[in-house]
């Protein structure tokens, strides 16, 4: 930690996100969908503060990584993200509702959005399922 940092405990932070009872209802869509509440989380140009490296997607493609492997990866990810992006976390998690995009539009656990979508139930979302076109 460099000099001025100020240590953030993750777990309090979510507590204190939980008991704020900030009810986010997170849905998924095709990569076509472009409203206003939508956030890209592609490996190829999504939002950078939701989006973990490619490499973490390159390694389970090719194996070098389990599915839990890739989850913990991305968790951690997007805790150092929540740390260091607190400004847009805190936008992001005031809203009713939020869309996740992927260029691979699929629906099921395959995409790393359901990753995002375990993650962010941490601080209380409700997943509602893919948006009908």
């Amino acid at each position: 930690m460099g000099a001025g940092a100020i240590p953030i405990d993750i777990d309090k932070a979510f507590r204190d996100r939980v008991k704020n009872k900030h009810k986010l209802h997170v849905f998924i869509a095709d990569s076509s969908y472009t409203d206003d509440d939508c956030i890209d989380v592609s490996f190829h140009g999504g939002h950078y503060a939701f989006t973990p490296p490619k490499h973490l997607l390159f390694d389970y493609r090719l194996g070098r990584i389990n599915a839990q492997q890739l989850e913990d990866a991305c968790f951690e990810f997007l805790e150092g993200s929540f740390v260091q992006y607190q400004y847009i976390w805190d936008e992001i998690l005031d809203r009713d509702r939020l869309v996740l995009t992927c260029s691979c539009n699929a629906d099921d656990d395959s995409c790393h959005r359901h990753v995002i979508i375990r993650f962010l139930k941490k601080f209380g979302v409700v997943y509602k399922g893919k948006l009908k076109s």
